[in-house]
Formats: structure tokens, sequence, C-alpha cells
């Protein structure tokens, strides 16, 4: 399975062996022009389809070879819930989650694509995760894809992919997991994900990510953005990290950053069952590489173990030279490919 994970500044490609015991085969990875895309909403279809021919072409260490694929569907244009409905037959069941939908979200069902699977089957209901995306963004993205010799399988919320990436895919295992705070750091925004007795519960996008870091590190120091983006990329070397100003301006930012996210989370963590807490923080994506991103969570979410994700949880790397650090860039797009077949 090929995985194609597409964001505001880069797409990157991950392709998965169907064994029974999955290994990555190969990634690519390729930039994006600024504009093209913007808040998970495809701009330029051309311009985002030249990108994915370069991501494809740039595989390492083989070239793609299979055809079916999952793409990516970014959290901030999507919708995800946990519901509980009657319990009932499958085209009953989908009119109920239609009617308990309405509820909560702020635009027509008809401008929108649904999907839902049940989670866990109680007594006289149905517990049900849905997602759903609107058509201004799923169009586009099929549109590019549409240009290569590839079947599209699947579109899938990020995510999904996430936790599939970060978290055991056996259903006995995750059944016992309990209170997990997936924090995804992206470039343009930031999504948590928290997951809870085996399922995914909520998510939340947070339009806060690794360029806002940026931004402030290039006004407090007075230099370019590209400047300030080689100085990010040297904190952690002692022999290059030079200005002391660097590592106190992203040391701001990031707390900043950090107290946003919070108190984004704190309706999510009402989702969690009576009496249950959150037990761990899990970091993951690009930004999470930032040096001393940990300990910054830590001071904000006291009491929390905080941790870095792990992208080999479900897949061997093969022998693909490749640090934990650099998959965590491809977090979203290893997990899109170790979907299951249907």
């Amino acid at each position: 399975m090929i995985g194609i994970d597409i964001s505001d500044r880069s797409i990157k490609v991950a392709e998965v062996t169907d064994e029974r015991n999955p290994e990555l085969r190969t990634l690519g990875w390729s930039s994006m022009p600024a504009y093209v895309m913007h808040k998970g909403i495809i701009k330029d279809v051309p311009a985002v389809r030249e990108s994915l021919r370069r991501a494809m072409g740039a595989a390492a260490p083989h070239r793609v070879q299979g055809i079916d694929v999952t793409a990516s569907i970014s959290e901030i244009q999507s919708f995800v819930k946990v519901l509980e409905v009657p319990k009932m037959g499958e085209d009953e069941t989908d009119e109920a989650v239609r009617w308990a939908v309405r509820k909560h979200i702020p635009f027509d069902l008809e401008r929108v694509y649904m999907d839902w699977e049940e989670i866990r089957s109680k007594r006289t209901t149905r517990e049900v995760l849905v997602g759903m995306a609107q058509r201004n963004v799923v169009d586009p993205l099929l549109g590019v894809i549409d240009d290569f010799d590839l079947s599209v399988v699947a579109l899938e919320l990020e995510a999904q992919a996430v936790m599939r990436c970060l978290l055991p895919m056996d259903a006995r295992e995750a059944q016992g997991i309990r209170g997990v705070l997936v924090i995804d750091l992206g470039a343009t925004s930031s999504n948590a994900l928290l997951y809870d007795q085996g399922a995914m519960q909520f998510t939340t996008s947070i339009a806060v990510g690794g360029d806002d870091l940026t931004k402030q590190l290039a006004s407090d120091l007075g230099v370019t953005v590209e400047q300030a983006i080689k100085l990010k990329e040297n904190i952690g070397d002692k022999d290059k990290a030079g200005d002391p100003g660097v590592a106190k301006s992203l040391q701001a930012g990031a707390l900043n950053l950090v107290k946003k996210i919070e108190l984004a989370t704190r309706d999510m963590l009402i989702q969690l069952a009576a009496g249950q807490e959150m037990k761990v923080i899990l970091l993951t994506g690009g930004s999470a590489n930032l040096e001393g991103i940990t300990s910054v969570f830590s001071q904000v979410f006291v009491d929390v173990p905080v941790q870095m994700g792990n992208p080999w949880t479900n897949v061997h790397k093969n022998k693909l030279s490749l640090t934990t650090g650099d998959a965590m860039h491809f977090t979203t797009a290893i997990g899109l490919a170790l979907r299951p077949r249907e």
C-alpha cells in the first residue's frame, strides 16, 4: 500500500509491503510552493500534481512499485467524533448517524463526504466513529492523484493514519490503552488526537505550528525567515548553535505554542470516561524534533508523562537508513500505507 500525505508545505510518500509483518519499502518527499494549498484546501491542482510527481520520483531506496493508494485529508478541514446511536440495521444506522451528526456540524450534509465505522456494540446502542470532509477538500485531492497510474483505495483523516502508525494495530492490545493524547506538530498547524478505550475519541486542529516559531525567531533576531530556518536546524548542534538568543527565542515561542495547544485540548479531555485521566502525551510530526520540546510540554501539562511517539510501532524499517527523528516527518504517510486491505 502507498500512503500519500499532502500538507500545506510538503508531500510525503511511503510504501509498505503487504506481508503479515509489514516493512517500510521506500519513502519520498517534495516541498510544496507557498499558497498552492491553504489550510488543507488545494488551490492549484496542477502545481500540487507536479509536487506529487517530484515526491514519487524522489522515492528511495526503491521506486514506488504498487498502485493502491490511501491519501490523507487535512484535520483542519475535517470532522471526527464518536457518537452513540440506537442498535439497528446498517441502512437505518446510516440514517441515524446522519441525524446525530447534524447536531455537531455547522454546514449542510450535502456538501460533505461522510463515513462511519462501529467501534463498540452495547446492549441497545452502537458507538460509531464518524469522519467527514467537505467536498471542496476531497474533489481537488482526487483531481491531483487521478493524473497518475494509481488507484485510490481510501481517503483518511490525518488523525486515523497517525493513530495507526503510533499505537498498536492489534485490537486486543489496543483495547487496554487508555488516556493517550497524541500531539502532531506540523509546520502550519498542530493536531491533537485523543485515544481511549481502543479507539480515537476526539480530534481538534490548532492553527499554530513550526512556522510560527520560525517567524518569531526571525523577528526576535532581525534575520530572514530562511536564516531563521537554518538557526532552528542547528539548535541541537553545539558546534553550530552560536547565538544564545536562538535558544531563548525558541524556548519562549515553544512555550506559547504549547499553551495554545493546552487551551484547545481542555474540551477534549472531557471526552474521557468517568474517573479516567490522561495517562501520557505522545509527540510526533516534523516540529516534534525541536530540541527540548518535551520539556516545554512538561512545563504546561504538569504531572503527565511526555514522550516521543514511535513511528516503528507497527512496521519494520527494513534496511532504510532512517533515524526515528527523520521518520517523525513521515508518521502520517506511514500510517496511511499501513491501512489494511479490505
